[in-house]
């Protein structure tokens, strides 16, 4: 994404100098609606988890009202399975509607390298709770009635939210791979950084509340 000037990434500010005035500019996508719109739309299943969270006991008894055949775990599951797809859905208009999508030809050398490491490390942190807790570890189970096993091992041993960071690892390597100078302008890393955030948010909230 350094192909054309440097300073129009989102990145400018660790790389061109500080008294430039370029690099003083607040970056346009920050005035674009269907920016705010995206990032409106990441935030949506972690408006959720927080309900979820903090009144575990309302969200069962609504879960076994409306869905009395399964668990409340696993209702929490589907929606939010449901609520990525539209995470997602969001993100593939946005990326759509701002530029072409880059050419598999025109995709450097360290985006390849930097774009699989970071989402190929982030799916197995991913991969890896998901076996080390299961399904109800991951969505409050132990808040919604069902028994969750106590894990210290991989990934717990290796970051103390391995779920999101391992989200976080897989945005930004999906991010770096899918960039082109059009869609950094238009926002992109500013929606990586964003829905970044979103989930450092998410692990305060988990870790202190």
């Amino acid at each position: 994404f350094f192909r054309s000037n440097p300073c129009s990434s989102f990145a400018f500010v660790f790389i061109c100098p500080l008294h430039s005035a370029e690099a003083m500019a607040v970056p346009g996508f920050l005035s674009s609606g269907p920016f705010w719109a995206t990032v409106a739309t990441l935030s949506l299943p972690h408006w959720m988890y927080a309900y979820i969270w903090f009144f575990p006991q309302r969200f069962k008894r609504w879960a076994e009202r409306t869905f009395p055949s399964i668990h409340p775990v696993d209702t929490f599951a589907r929606l939010a399975a449901m609520f990525k797809a539209i995470q997602f859905s969001s993100v593939i208009i946005w990326y759509l509607r701002a530029a072409a999508v880059v050419p598999l030809a025109e995709i450097r050398l360290w985006q390849w390298v930097a774009g699989i490491i970071l989402a190929g490390g982030g799916q197995v942190l991913n991969a890896g709770i998901y076996r080390a807790i299961g399904t109800p570890g991951v969505y409050y189970g132990f808040k919604l009635g069902k028994k969750v096993p106590w894990c210290t091992g991989f990934p717990f041993n290796v970051v103390s939210h391995p779920q999101y960071v391992g989200s976080a690892m897989s945005i930004w390597g999906l991010a770096i791979l899918a960039a082109t100078p059009a869609h950094v302008r238009a926002g992109l890393y500013g929606l990586a950084s964003a829905w970044t955030l979103i989930y450092a948010i998410t692990g305060v909230q988990e870790e202190f509340f």
